[in-house]
């Protein structure tokens, strides 16, 4: 269980996060608790073994982080590097990358894609946040997060702005397509998966992300 009475003595208040979490835990902030970014910095560099993000409603949200998560994300990091590097522009970012939506959420997606109109302009390092939101971002389930669970963040991606969204279930070897016009298509083993008119040539090799 994560130390804080050290922050707690900083900040005023720090959450107490178990080691395990199953599925997800929702923790409310204090109502005079201010946000800020050296707060938040603390709460995710102290709780590494779990995904943290905050939604409109000034809850944390906490999901596990899974090997497989990482494992799949990586390989899908590096196809969409290569198509990057081919002409595709843009940057492809891992977990740590957090968006601010426009609903009040702080999100942090497995991987996720800011096109080229969308890149920062200020020189890096960049904040830990970006003010703008992921064209594209993919999701994969955790052991222990039901479908539904996910199937709602991705709902949430959608709304905030996010253009093109992948749902990835490894167990099950099933991809949920999520558009911005409100499509859901439902994939059952997909060998490839299309970036279509969001990242336009992009195309990923699902044999190198299923086994």
């Amino acid at each position: 269980m994560t130390e804080v009475s050290e922050a707690t003595a900083v900040y005023g208040w720090s959450p107490t996060i178990p080691d395990e979490v199953v599925g997800q835990l929702l923790i409310p902030l204090p109502r005079d608790l201010e946000v800020t970014e050296d707060w938040w910095e603390w709460v995710r560099n102290e709780n590494r073994h779990v995904r943290i993000e905050l939604t409109p409603s000034r809850e944390l949200r906490i999901a596990v982080v899974s090997n497989e998560g990482s494992f799949i994300a990586a390989q899908l990091m590096f196809q969409i590097q290569l198509w990057i590097r081919a002409g595709g522009g843009g940057m492809v970012l891992e977990s740590a990358a957090a968006y601010d939506l426009p609903s009040g959420f702080r999100k942090r997606p497995d991987c996720s894609w800011v096109s080229p109109r969308q890149m920062p302009t200020a020189p890096r390092p960049w904040r830990q946040k970006f003010d703008i939101v992921g064209d594209f971002v993919v999701e994969v389930r955790s052991p222990g997060q039901s479908i539904r669970q996910q199937q709602e963040k991705m709902v949430e991606w959608i709304e905030g702005g996010v253009r093109l969204g992948w749902l990835i279930d490894p167990f099950e070897r099933k991809v949920w397509i999520y558009r911005a016009n409100g499509e859901v298509d439902e994939l059952d083993d997909p060998t490839e998966l299309s970036g279509e008119d969001v990242c336009s040539g992009l195309v990923i090799d699902m044999s190198r992300v299923w086994d």
